[in-house]
């Protein structure tokens, strides 16, 4: 078997170490003291290697391969796979200094079987021609003759085949030809693998429009403190990208977690302004009166977390848990519009090729080409472009009642894309359900019918409504089905039941019997009301329908079709349910029936329900059945339609969004391509100095939040950090996360210089105490001055002054301005005031500058 082309898509690569967060990876103390810090850096570099490679998304439960060299003790391999439950092989290989690379090469051998989608492989000292892991650290050294205690540098890569990376749009940092270890030279003994430059698709690239807002950015963690705390970080960690899609495609292929939470947004301002919301409501929701929040449950049974205020559709309170049973793809009968279709089509390259796909279908079949690029499904620009449904136009220039054969066909090419679209999401139907001209649609979906065959059903069934339809009327009565049929059987030959939809019965037929319906149903205190012309359904008279089924039948007569390979929950024949053992088919009878019957959607959804269905989606261009289905208790909660009519690109990712918290799994793929790496990865460690005394999951040990919460920068050792403002609470906070980043020249200037505080007791050869004015202009030029005449070069500044100072803040942008600064943070008061308003517009006019704001109580600003 010839090998595949293969990708590095991921890198992760540190010094070994012994921090370690054990409860990550489901292991307790003991289990975790037995493992050697080499390995527990490759458990802890394979999963940021992963967060690197964008296919974090899809491990969960997928058959990727682990391989690891051996690194001593237990099965390191084993450990990574049970955290990430992957079903695929996992390996340790044991060959002394070339343990790593051989891990590799079977790496890239295990791709030959297309099964194993991609492969997490690698270990301590591996060699790589060139080293893209661009990284200097000492070699390793044994420690009492132990090589695996050693100090060394850990390497994990994810190989994935180039071309799945290219399907997934995933990055490609280089490519390995085939399997087989090289050396440098014929009698050298230090092996390697030799790498090439990534090979660029050919072709025209694939036009995306993506990029439109809105975006959705899912958040996920071990329980709601992670969500708090991630939130603040990626609030600031949004001004280092280059885009609001970029930074949402990057950490939405995350690797899955317990508690998940989202947020939609149309830039990066307001993206950072839901990700601060959502930490506020995190901290009001798990202390509302100052008490440290309770263990995480256990993963199976975590109960949801309700936070207040979530009335805002756009930021999605943190769930734990996930919603048990199936999903049901339901699809509407009626609905259709001329706007439909056109955002989605513009922006989803899936929805449009489906969408095409099904519109050829339907010319094939005898149709009219109901949407173009151009048009989407204006009628009147598209009828003008096609005269392929064959009937004679009227003195308006419109086909005879064309307009009914134009919206049934609409509505059946765009719901075929739909469930296109959701599944290139990762949203899979259990099973599908149709409510009249839907279930065409729905039995596409189910593979009852072939699109060609559907396209023929929806052409002939829309013609035959067109033909028949027509001078009807339409009631809808509060009724039982019992009570609805004694007042019908009087008059059925010229009135008959449409639909069955739960509490309300809708029927049609001839006006004056309708109009007499009602009546009864008044006398007899039944609610009874007849539906305005512009409202009835497209069969607005079904005794003149089943008049003319026959005819339906005879085009029919030669259709072919198969065996359903997901259940379909008929609304035709009640109570039935098509599929794997059902002797039913979806043949010329079934539409005769399903064109004369009344549409059985109770007793579908019943059966649904009995059947574990927990999650019913509407899709169609506007919610139709949705109250429906929100009758039944058991769907109540899970019942969605997928889009709005008012806000088809939004409406879509919101109901991303509700799935996404059901714990329903998202192929995060489709946000977009991977180009660039999400913010760092941060363990919990605990009684770890690095978390610089605040504990892990964000919250103090009063329940209260911490003080703030820093960007993300780059620290140089040989550069000078100014912090202004004095030692209180916020020029403490800054001071030590500075030396925490790595600084080792800190300069802080006070108006009155005093002790360090005990937190600070044991860096005074890094911290300098410098007596200065930040307000007083003078005062601060000559501070700045006799710290670049020592030598150093100002790197960053922090302005922590306890009360905040607008003036003070211009004096040092303005007197740092001439400085090699690669940031300035200004730390604000609480959030509402006005002083702090003023102070992010002066952050935000910093056009050429890294300029962030922070605020005290709940993190950063911008």
């Amino acid at each position: 078997m010839p090998h595949p082309r293969v990708s590095i898509v991921g890198v992760g690569c540190r010094a070994t170490g012994t921090d370690f967060d054990h409860e990550w990876f489901g292991m307790d103390r003991l289990a975790a003291a037995g493992l050697t810090p080499r390995q527990r850096t490759t458990l802890q570099v394979a999963v940021e290697a992963l967060d690197d490679s964008g296919l974090g998304c899809l491990a969960t439960g997928s058959p990727a391969a682990v391989v690891f060299g051996a690194i001593g003790g237990t099965n390191s391999a084993h450990h990574l796979s049970r955290a990430l439950d992957l079903r695929g092989p996992s390996l340790t290989v044991d060959s002394q200094r070339a343990s790593p690379l051989v891990a590799v090469d079977m790496g890239v051998r295990l791709l030959a079987d297309e099964s194993v989608p991609f492969v997490i492989a690698g270990g301590v000292d591996l060699t790589l021609l060139p080293d893209i892991s661009d990284l200097r650290l000492p070699v390793s050294r044994d420690i009492d003759g132990d090589p695996s205690a050693g100090i060394g540098r850990c390497t994990v890569l994810v190989l994935q085949r180039t071309a799945d990376a290219l399907r997934t749009r995933t990055r490609r940092y280089a490519e390995i030809g085939g399997p087989g270890i090289g050396f440098r030279e014929a009698r050298s003994t230090d092996a390697h693998i030799a790498l090439d430059d990534p090979a660029r698709p050919g072709g025209v690239p694939e036009y995306d429009r993506g990029e439109e807002p809105p975006v959705l950015i899912p958040v996920a963690g071990l329980d709601p403190a992670t969500i708090h705390h991630l939130a603040l970080r990626w609030a600031v960690a949004l001004g280092s990208y280059r885009s609001l899609r970029e930074f949402a495609a990057a950490t939405a292929r995350l690797v899955p977690e317990p508690t998940r939470a989202a947020i939609l947004a149309r830039d990066s301002v307001e993206a950072a302004a839901q990700l601060r919301t959502l930490a506020r409501r995190i901290a009001t929701a798990s202390f509302p009166s100052g008490h440290a929040p309770a263990p995480s449950p256990p993963h199976g049974t975590p109960p949801t977390l309700t936070l207040p205020g979530t009335s805002v559709t756009d930021v999605f309170a943190p769930v734990q848990g996930k919603r048990a049973g199936g999903v049901l793809f339901l699809f509407a009968g009626t609905g259709a519009n001329r706007r439909m279709g056109r955002t989605l089509a513009a922006r989803y390259p899936v929805f449009a090729t489906a969408l095409t796909a099904a519109v050829d279908a339907v010319a094939a079949a005898g149709g009219p080409r109901v949407w173009t690029p151009r048009y989407g499904f204006d009628h009147m620009a598209t009828a003008a472009t096609s005269d392929a449904d064959g009937m004679a136009p009227t003195p308006g220039g419109l086909p005879d009642r064309g307009e009914v054969v134009f919206r049934q066909l609409s509505l059946f090419v765009f719901q075929v894309a739909l469930a296109e679209l959701l599944e290139s999401w990762g949203i899979r139907a259990d099973a599908v359900a149709g409510h009249g001209a839907g279930e065409i649609a729905a039995a596409v979906m189910c593979g009852a019918l072939s699109l060609e065959d559907a396209a023929r059903v929806a052409v002939a069934r829309a013609r035959l409504l067109a033909r028949a339809g027509g001078g009807g009327a339409g009631a809808v009565l509060e009724a039982t089905p019992a009570e609805v049929n004694r007042l019908v059987e009087p008059m059925r030959a010229e009135v008959a039941v449409d639909a069955v939809d739960g509490s309300s019965i809708t029927v049609s037929g001839e006006p004056r019997y309708v109009d007499a319906l009602v009546r009864r149903a008044h006398r007899r205190a039944i609610f009874a009301q007849r539906l305005a012309d512009e409202s009835l359904p497209e069969l607005s008279h079904l005794p003149k329908v089943r008049d003319r089924a026959a005819e339906l039948c005879r085009e029919l007569g030669d259709l072919t079709p198969a065996t359903p390979w997901r259940p379909l929950y008929s609304t035709t024949r009640r109570g039935i349910v098509l599929g794997a053992g059902a002797g039913l088919r979806t043949d010329d009878q079934y539409w005769t029936a399903n064109i004369s019957n009344a549409t059985e959607l109770v007793a579908a959804l019943e059966a649904a329900a009995a059947d574990g269905v927990s999650t019913v989606l509407e899709l169609g261009p506007a919610p139709v059945l949705t109250p429906a289905v929100r009758e039944r208790v058991a769907l109540r909660d899970g019942a969605h339609a997928v889009l709005s009519v008012d806000d088809e690109a939004g409406s879509f990712l919101r109901t991303i969004a509700r799935l996404y918290l059901e714990g329903r799994t998202v192929d995060w793929t489709a946000l977009g391509p991977h180009t660039t790496a999400p913010p760092q990865r941060q363990w919990r460690r605990p009684d770890s100095v690095d978390t610089g005394g605040w504990p892990r999951g964000g919250f103090a040990a009063d329940g209260h939040p911490p003080g703030p919460v820093f960007p993300e920068v780059e620290i140089r050792a040989e550069g000078t950090y100014v912090v202004a403002g004095g030692l209180g609470p916020q020029g403490e906070a800054a001071v030590r996360w500075l030396l925490g980043a790595g600084a080792r020249d800190v300069v802080v200037l006070t108006r009155t210089p005093r002790p360090l505080p005990s937190r600070l007791t044991g860096m005074e050869d890094r911290i300098v105490m410098m007596r200065c004015d930040c307000a007083d202009r003078t005062d601060l030029a000559t501070a700045l001055q006799d710290i670049r005449e020592c030598g150093s070069a100002v790197r960053g500044v922090v302005h922590a002054s306890g009360a905040t100072r607008l003036v003070a803040a211009t004096n040092l942008l303005e007197l740092t301005a001439a400085d090699l600064t690669d940031f300035t943070v200004l730390l604000t008061s609480a959030p509402g005031a006005a002083e702090p308003a003023a102070v992010r517009e002066l952050a935000a006019a910093q056009a050429d500058r890294r300029v962030i704001c922070v605020e005290w109580e709940v993190g950063p600003a911008a």
